[in-house]
């Protein structure tokens, strides 16, 4: 069932869906390379992922499977990241939550409004239970972000994660309806 595009913002940020005239500030944000080690963004990073990351997302949206939103400046329309829900057609009732931020862009609570605004979207609208934020254990920064949005930190997942060239252990964070109130 396709998922309905939301109007998610606060006085900072908007978000909504990448387009195809987007293409060319999300392959220069990609080039950061901050954004593939710490994320599933491949490396290197081209204008042709850029559109199949595009398509991908209009994909995801047409299919229910996720919702992958741009991080917006209000006052601009400029691209300050990425952020969506994942996994919404594995395990009924959970999903999984990622992002990055331009490099220009961090440091300023960008993330962490993001992950409020589409945590609070996941639970309370898709009807997601159990909203998932797993992080490399090198990745204290968003860590931090996880806390700061109100996800619990469950612990340590060995080994559970491919990245690069071999597996990778991450922390796992959740989200669940009780925590926002």
């Amino acid at each position: 069932m396709p998922l309905t595009v939301p109007d998610l913002r606060d006085d900072l940020i908007v978000l909504r869906p990448a387009a195809m005239d987007d293409v060319d500030a999300i392959t220069a944000a990609c080039q950061d390379p901050e954004i593939p080690r710490f994320t599933r963004v491949p490396s290197p990073y081209g204008r042709e992922q850029g559109i199949e990351y595009v398509q991908g997302v209009e994909r995801g949206w047409a299919e229910g499977t996720h919702g992958i939103l741009s991080i917006r400046d209000a006052s601009d329309d400029g691209l300050l990241g990425s952020i969506g829900v994942m996994r919404l057609d594995e395990q009924p009732g959970t999903a999984e939550i990622g992002y990055w931020v331009a490099g220009e862009a961090r440091g300023r609570g960008i993330a962490t409004r993001a992950v409020r605004l589409v945590a609070r979207w996941a639970i309370v609208d898709l009807g997601v239970e159990r909203l998932e934020l797993m992080t490399s254990v090198d990745n204290v920064v968003s860590q931090a972000v996880a806390a700061r949005a109100g996800f619990t930190r469950e612990g340590l997942l060995r080994s559970f994660a491919t990245h690069g060239c071999g597996r990778i252990d991450v922390v796992m964070f959740s989200l669940v309806p009780a925590d926002l109130a």
